[in-house]
């Protein structure tokens, strides 16, 4: 009895004395608490990703002011405003690369300073060819907000609150484009132009606009200097000492204690594999491209990138639809029409009517600048109700991520089909407004990415993710709009279908875990 209460005791002692020396960095995570420091960086991460989703999604707005300025035919302009997808996709992979191999902060603080001198140097753009190399080599930069704000994040962050932070931090990208509108609303109004003679321009209105939309950039690549790179990622780079010299921070940070008071004193080794150095730079991009697709992650890279596409179709590739179709909803309520109709008999009548007039009417075309009220308090309205949605989901579904995620698809998938069958073509565009409440999944995706890829790919993935969306968005924006005008009711009956796929595909991720 003697020397098993003895033993007993040693067994204790040592288990009592390991999370106050030695742990694991998620434990080591846990130790440090949630406190000032995550709090800072979840506010940094939000307006990087909010900057990120202004220089993508705010060209919209410009384009739409720029047409007499940069002469723009329809086809021109329709480019210009998908340019920033197109730089979405061509900086993924590396970026992914970046951020495995250089660091998450790193990342983001020089892409993010490049990403503002291009979209500053933007607004003064003599031409529309001028302005896309622009807008293409800064949304090349800012789109790696994409996954490094997101992984920073999350592996700063303690596991019991890493679901909910990166969800509250797709607040700010959900209500990017209602920000964009905010600043448009007293600026584009403005009646003034100033001509630089050198750049043979006038500075009028819009110009402005691009100027204030690429300052987040600057304002976020200057204040993450005041934080440090994730301790997760410098483990699986070999430098635990460094890890845990940024653990101590944190800590210190969070609870007011000294820094030599926290009490892990050694980092465990990980048992995930490291990434590797060796190797050209194309040969580093392809191993950590493959290994996606092998072995064990292969299953979730399906499920997830399937996904990816379906949502960012939706959510992404409808939303550069919002402005068309509330000012045809919009302009038929002000007529006093609309009677009886459904959202889709609403679009038709109102562009039928359009030509009839211009049949009529109209010898030539006029250049047409003015951007409508109705349209930016359209955005405003979207804005706000998908950032108060995101943010009641971050506080309420943080670890039911599965469950909230088909939730909130079916909701889009029965707002498709209520917004054909309901003859009324007010709760049309509030079917309209639930159907692109889909793009709230984007943040649990994310959330998944971060979860269930080990560091060494994390970025990668992100990257690869960001990558797909938005090409299927930019397949989607024009798909929709032939789609729309070939057969409106069809069009959102195939879509609930697909979304309703995508629930399915939902269903087979991992289990939540319980809080």
């Amino acid at each position: 009895m003697t020397n098993m209460h003895i033993k007993a005791e040693k067994d204790l002692k040592l288990e009592e004395k390991r999370p106050l020396s030695v742990a694991t960095v998620e434990e080591a995570l846990t130790a440090t608490g949630f406190g000032k420091y995550n709090f800072g960086l979840l506010l940094i991460c939000s307006w990087t990703l909010q900057a990120m989703g202004m220089d993508l999604f705010g060209t919209s707005f410009v384009v739409a002011a720029a047409v007499c300025d940069l002469e723009l035919s329809l086809q021109q302009r329709a480019l210009l405003t998908a340019t920033p997808l197109v730089g979405v996709v061509l900086g993924a992979q590396l970026w992914g690369y970046v951020s495995d191999t250089k660091g998450r902060r790193l990342t983001l603080v020089l892409s993010m300073s490049v990403g503002f001198v291009f979209a500053a140097l933007s607004s003064f753009s003599p031409d529309w060819k001028t302005m896309a190399v622009m807008k293409l080599v800064s949304s090349t930069f800012t789109s790696a907000s994409n996954s490094g704000a997101y992984t920073l994040l999350g592996e700063s962050c303690p596991e019991r609150s890493r679901g909910r932070s990166m969800l509250l931090c797709t607040c700010s990208l959900m209500c990017s484009q209602a920000i964009v509108a905010v600043f448009a609303y007293p600026i584009l109004p403005m009646e003034f132009a100033y001509w630089i003679d050198f750049l043979g321009i006038n500075y009028r209105p819009w110009r402005l606009l691009a100027l204030v939309m690429s300052l987040p950039c600057a304002a976020t690549a200057f204040l993450l200097q005041f934080f440090h790179e994730s301790p997760k990622f410098l483990v699986s780079r070999g430098q635990p000492d460094e890890a845990l010299a940024v653990l101590k921070k944190i800590y210190a940070c969070n609870t007011g204690h000294k820094a030599d008071q926290f009490p892990v004193k050694k980092l465990a080794e990980e048992q995930e594999n490291t990434a590797a150095d060796t190797g050209s730079f194309l040969s580093i991009v392809w191993q950590q491209t493959t290994a996606l697709f092998r072995g064990p992650l292969l299953k979730d890279t399906l499920k997830l990138f399937y996904l990816v596409v379906v949502i960012y179709m939706t959510g992404s590739g409808f939303i550069l639809w919002l402005p068309y179709i509330m000012n045809n909803l919009f302009s038929v309520l002000e007529t006093g029409g609309g009677s009886g109709m459904n959202l889709c008999t609403v679009i038709r009548f109102s562009t039928d009517s359009l030509y009839v007039a211009g049949n009529d009417t109209a010898v030539q075309e006029i250049c047409n600048d003015t951007i409508q009220p109705t349209t930016l308090i359209s955005a405003m309205s979207y804005g706000a109700l998908a950032s108060s949605s995101n943010l009641v989901l971050s506080l309420t579904c943080g670890s039911r991520k599965r469950l909230a995620m088909m939730a909130i698809v079916f909701l889009s998938a029965v707002s498709a089909v209520l917004l054909n069958v309901v003859s009324n073509p007010i709760a049309g565009g509030v079917f309209f407004f639930l159907f692109l409440l889909c793009a709230l999944s984007m943040g649990i995706l994310s959330v998944y990415f971060v979860e269930l890829y080990p560091t060494s790919v994390r970025g990668m993935a992100s990257c690869l993710s960001v990558m797909l969306g938005r090409s299927s968005a930019f397949l989607g924006v024009n798909a929709i709009g032939y789609l729309i005008s070939v057969d409106c009711e069809a069009t959102f009956y195939a879509w609930a279908a697909l979304l309703l796929s995508a629930i399915a595909v939902t269903w087979f991720l991992p289990s939540d875990k319980k809080p």
